[in-house]
């Protein structure tokens, strides 16, 4: 059938005819869903609710309106075959995760690289999807069963998401095994050949198991370990050892290109973090500062009295702190980590994202990432794999 646009319905006035394709009749009281094609104007959704007085209710939402109130699925994934199986269960998951009727708006393919990232958006129509939401709904059995099925990543995200790279925000990561592919402090163990010692400690920490669920403790007594490691090491790191993850360089040009602020919070050390910071031209870095004997030039298996540590509730505060410095809302704000004690500023902020993290980390943070580059933190923004393409381009 045909029916006019009204501006007073949608916001905007069109005059020329739009179709509406309806599913089959539902149930007396039930709404219908439907999408709205039209020549001039972007996809839209609206509902006809059939009332039992045998009156109509109808209700359109733009494009845009549709994002604010809706769920969007990332899966990475190639395999065509996989992708169309969620096209026709994930509605269905997501309905009954949010107790709601939903309707698939929109599947596209944003990407054709490695990763491939197929996006589709879902309206609920009635209600406001939170992050929260979107958190239970992924960690849920049938999503788990969907992905162990099909070998694939889905990441749920509200709708509002997708356009976070619209405007100016606030980017702090993790640097070990985030910006970078190492972990730092065993790296420096191998110096003094206590690689075994410091590494069991560090893996445990990540993992958040006892003894070492304080942050501080675990940190010092990987620290004294260090005694005696020459400071030349950090010189040798930077020349021969340590990598950065595939994507950060670009992801941070993605993020400086749409005016965000871009910071290192590392549970790790200084001499390392300000030379992630120039070499990515990151905005801001904070760690942890180790003391040197500048009689030997060695390390002396010891923390700067005074100085902040770097554990996860100073994360969580350097996170409101840039933000409030730059006057940037929480909600435009987004913290990148693998570890436990990245959780807190993982909730802290608008979007939480645990980066081929453990698995304890990954059950507990607001959403996860398991792909071979850091650039795939920009679909989670809501850009397109052309987008990316043409910032890149103009960043050569």
């Amino acid at each position: 059938m045909h029916v006019d646009e009204r501006g007073e319905k949608i916001g905007k006035r069109h005059d020329d005819k739009a179709i509406v394709v309806l599913q089959e009749q539902p149930p007396p009281g039930r709404p219908y869903s439907c999408h709205l094609w039209n020549t001039r104007v972007a996809i839209k959704a609206f509902s006809i609710y059939i009332h039992t007085d045998k009156t109509l209710s109808i209700s359109i939402w733009t494009m845009a309106e549709s994002h604010d109130v809706g769920v969007v699925a990332l899966v990475f994934s190639s395999d065509e075959a996989a992708r169309k199986i969620l096209g026709d269960r994930l509605g269905s998951i997501i309905e009954t995760g949010l107790s709601n009727n939903v309707h698939a708006l929109k599947s596209e393919l944003v990407a054709i690289d490695a990763p491939s990232v197929f996006r589709m958006t879902f309206s609920t129509f009635q209600n406001t999807v939170t992050m929260e939401d979107c958190t239970q709904i992924a960690h849920s059995q049938p999503i788990v069963d969907l992905e162990q099925g099909l070998n694939v990543q889905i990441t749920l995200l509200p709708g509002k998401m997708m356009r976070l790279h619209e405007q100016p925000g606030l980017a702090v990561f993790d640097m070990d095994s985030t910006l970078i592919q190492q972990e730092v402090i065993d790296e420096l163990a191998r110096a003094v050949g206590k690689y075994d010692q410091v590494s069991a400690i560090t893996e445990a920490a990540m993992r958040g198991e006892a003894p070492y669920t304080d942050f501080e403790a675990s940190l010092r007594a990987r620290v004294a370990l260090l005694n005696g490691v020459p400071t030349s090491i950090w010189d040798q790191l930077k020349a021969g050892t340590i990598t950065f993850t595939p994507g950060s360089a670009e992801l941070v040009r993605v993020l400086k290109a749409s005016g965000w602020k871009t910071a290192v919070l590392s549970g790790g050390f200084m001499p390392l973090a300000t030379w992630v910071k120039s070499t990515l031209g990151l905005d801001y870095a904070f760690a942890n500062q180790l003391v040197s004997d500048d009689t030997s030039n060695t390390l002396t298996g010891e923390l700067v009295p005074g100085a902040p540590i770097v554990h996860a509730e100073r994360k969580r505060e350097l996170l409101k702190q840039l933000a409030a410095d730059n006057n940037i809302p929480t909600e435009h704000t987004i913290a990148v980590g693998d570890g436990s004690n990245d959780l807190l500023m993982m909730h802290t902020a608008g979007l939480g994202i645990a980066f081929n993290a453990k698995p304890k980390v990954q059950a507990a943070a607001p959403a996860r990432l398991n792909t071979a580059s850091l650039l795939s933190v920009a679909f989670m923004l809501g850009c397109t794999g052309e987008q990316i393409a043409n910032v890149l381009k103009s960043a050569a």
